[in-house]
Order: structure tokens, then sequence, then C-alpha cells
């Protein structure tokens, strides 16, 4: 199986974990993956995604810290494929991570619209968290009515609070998907949900990139390897 990550080509940059927590699931299992941005080439990611980073809000991820610490991983993010190049055919599931980056280039855009639309026509898993949930919004008519989440605006609202006026969202992901008629829903920020309709899947922030990707791949396998039992004391009860 083979699935496309799209990542934001804007300097604003993608939040890592985003990226390397769907890598990690799901290349451990034999997944190939491919990494695509608008513009092609070199993508960066958000400072503070960095565990390195002396002010990183995720310090202790070990997944990051391993792709990094890899150079041929690290050597992907300076060479992703030009979206509109991509040979979509080839692809099982297509996976938008997202970083404030997101909402300056992946909505609205015409070649993320193509794709999108491409694997939903085909019946293939549909995927975006955090941000980069935003660029549903490039296919309104297809999520309308549908059960999503994503970054939300609480959260936005914090993030340009703390950082100040030079932190600009053009697109709030909540407000985007509230518009298309999207039946957006979260909880507290920062703590891990992820919504699973039909074959679109979304996870609301960074803390949800693990669960995130495995239910990706369940979604895509059309099997879960986790088995509820009930227990004799239970059904006694």
């Amino acid at each position: 199986m083979k699935v496309l990550f799209i990542i934001s080509s804007s300097e604003t940059a993608f939040w890592l974990s985003e990226v390397t927590h769907p890598y990690w699931h799901l290349t451990e299992r034999g997944v190939e993956v491919d990494f695509a941005s608008p513009n092609g080439g070199r993508v960066v990611y958000d400072r503070y995604s960095d565990p390195h980073f002396e002010k990183s809000m995720e310090p202790e991820d070990l997944v990051s810290k391993g792709f990094l610490a890899d150079k041929k991983t690290v050597a992907k993010l300076e060479t992703t494929l030009k979206l509109s190049e991509v040979d979509l055919t080839t692809y099982d599931a297509i996976h938008v991570a997202g970083g404030r980056g997101a909402t300056f280039d992946l909505y609205p855009n015409e070649d993320v619209a193509r794709a999108l639309e491409y694997f939903w026509t085909r019946d293939k898993v549909v995927g975006a968290i955090c941000h980069g949930a935003v660029a549903l919004g490039n296919i309104p008519d297809r999520i309308r009515g549908r059960q999503v989440t994503g970054f939300t605006y609480e959260a936005d609202k914090q993030l340009q609070s703390m950082f100040g006026s030079g932190f600009i969202i053009p697109h709030y992901p909540q407000k985007v998907l509230e518009e298309t008629g999207a039946i957006y829903s979260s909880i507290q920020p920062y703590t891990p949900k992820v919504i699973v309709d039909g074959r679109l899947i979304t996870g609301q922030d960074q803390s949800a990139a693990s669960e995130y990707a495995l239910a990706l791949l369940h979604l895509m396998t059309g099997h879960s390897p986790v088995s509820v039992v009930e227990s004799p004391a239970e059904t006694k009860a």
C-alpha cells in the first residue's frame, strides 16, 4: 500500500509530528509514503515542533527525534514532489499534514482540490489533521454534512494572543469547515481526538498524531487488531 502526504510549502512551516508520527506508524507496517508539497522541493517545520528547540511544545517527542536523527528521512523534507506533477493513481490514501503554513497555501488551492477530489471519487481514504484540515475546504460539496474535526478556533486565538499581531492565520480551519456545512466538533485543545466518517478521517491537533495515524492505517486496510472482549464479571453484572 502507498500513501501520499501533502505538506505546506509555506515558510510559515508545517508541524513536525503531524508528518513524523504518521510516517513512522505507516512505514513500520510496510506502507510506502511519499511527500508532496505545492511547490515541491524543500519544506520547513515549525521550530516549536522541533523537540530539540529550547522552547519546543513537544520536547519529549521521541518519534520526531528519531526522524531527525536519520539522514535519509530528513532528506525527504528537502526533496518533496511537486503536487501538480504527482501521479495520483499509484496511491491508496492521502494525508494532509498541518502546521500554520497549511492555512497559507493549502486553502484555497486548485492542486490540493484536484488531489482530494481524485481520492474521494474513487472511494480512497482522505485524511487531514490539525491546521491541515483547512485543505478540506477545497472540496466543500464532498464534506458538507460530514463529521469532522481540526484545529480549533479557540486554540488559534490563544496562539495569536500569545505570539502577538505578527502571528497571522489567514484561514481558520474550524471556520472554513463550518462554512462548508461540515459538522465540526472538538474537545479541549491538545487532547487527542480523531473522527472517522466513512472514508474520511480527521484529527483535531498534533496531540492526536499517533492515534490518527493508526486509525488511518486501519481504515486503509479495513482491519483493526484491537478486539474488545466482554469479561465474565461484566456479563454477570
